[in-house]
């Protein structure tokens, strides 16, 4: 699945939502819903949303003279496309959280990533699919019936599903990693029981199973 691919195109969406309104809203929640794990199409959806208020903004002119009527289509574009610049930040902040977490802290269970990301599983899988075809996550693959991130020697690749793989040449340098000098939540296992918890700086808490003490590791 190409992750930069939208389900339904931008640009048909804000057609539909200028030209004839009701086919417009149906098109634009079909998109919302199919990209509901995308993060990096769902900037899109604010970006497209925001296009379409500022599209109308114009024609809405000429059919209110009341200008608080056309500062109603005026103000959401704004504010939508803001939105969707926000989240863009966002993302980039959570990309730079994945790599610390499985380049740092060396976690590549999806299930461990998923409680530090703190985001819906399918959201993290999709966020790791797209950063390792960007190579972001280089020589990596997600090996889907352990939910665990899998490294290959430099130029392989491994088909998704399969024990096969093949060779890969990066078409572009792949990007320098630099650790965080920030401090980040890990997994510390119990002395008493055994069992993982994730801890975050500075935190003391007691074990969820044996009541034992944890405490984040200096």
């Amino acid at each position: 699945m190409n992750m930069d691919k939208p389900a339904i195109n931008g640009v048909l969406v804000v057609l539909a939502l200028v030209l004839f309104f009701p086919a417009g809203i149906i098109l634009f929640v079909i998109r919302v819903r199919k990209h509901r794990d995308l993060s990096y199409q769902k900037i899109y959806d604010w970006t497209v949303a925001g296009t379409a208020f500022l599209i109308m903004f114009p024609f809405m002119r000429f059919i209110f003279t009341n200008e608080i009527n056309q500062l109603f289509f005026l103000l959401p574009g704004v504010f939508l496309l803001g939105i969707s610049q926000w989240k863009r930040k966002r993302l980039n902040d959570r990309y730079k959280l994945y790599r610390n977490i499985i380049m740092e802290q060396g976690i590549k269970s999806i299930l461990g990533i998923e409680k530090l990301i703190n985001q819906r599983r399918g959201v993290v899988i999709n966020d790791l699919k797209r950063m390792i075809g960007r190579g972001m996550i280089p020589h990596a693959s997600i090996n889907m019936y352990s939910l665990t991130l899998i490294f290959h020697q430099k130029g392989f690749v491994a088909r998704e599903g399969t024990g096969e793989g093949h060779i890969h040449e990066w078409d572009k340098p792949l990007p320098l990693y630099k650790p965080s000098e920030k401090r980040l939540p890990k997994s510390v296992e119990c002395h008493g029981c055994g069992s993982s918890t994730i801890v975050r700086p500075g935190e003391s808490k007691a074990c969820p199973y044996c009541d034992s003490l944890l405490s984040y590791p200096e």
